[in-house]
């Protein structure tokens, strides 16, 4: 895919405030529900896959959400989910530069990674079709 993350160990549901008052689930769910365009990158801890680009989470409950990417949906399952929300250092695809990005992060049951956030990513962190998003406006 172009792009190296290296995801922080993840405690369960960290304790610290999203700068709202709220805590890493109410961030989520209002993600959800202003129908929020975030930028995601999904992967596979014994590599094989890794998607990103920009989705909306469509369905967020206690055991499962959709993220809707464009072409694609894509079905997380939350069963044993840990959260945190420590900035996450991503790489360049050539490895020259890195930078952070805050977000949420959660390592799934399957130790899986997931991970969001609805800033500004540097288009250099992201392929190139996942910049032409296909998503209908809000």
């Amino acid at each position: 895919m172009g792009m190296l993350t290296a995801p922080h160990q993840l405690v369960p549901h960290s304790p610290r405030s999203d700068g709202g008052g709220g805590d890493i689930v109410a961030r989520l769910r209002r993600w959800h529900a202003a129908g929020s365009v975030l930028f995601f990158l999904y992967a596979r801890s014994l590599g094989g896959l890794m998607q990103s680009g920009r989705g909306r989470i469509v369905t967020l409950g206690e055991m499962a959400l959709t993220i809707d990417a464009g072409g694609s949906t894509l079905l997380v399952m939350l069963g044993g989910a840990a959260l945190d929300d420590t900035p996450q250092i991503f790489f360049t695809p050539d490895l020259s530069s890195h930078f952070q990005v805050p977000g949420v992060g959660l390592r799934l049951g399957n130790h899986d990674w997931l991970f969001f956030s609805d800033a500004q990513v540097p288009e250099t962190a992201l392929p190139a079709a996942a910049l032409q998003s296909r998503l209908p406006g809000p």
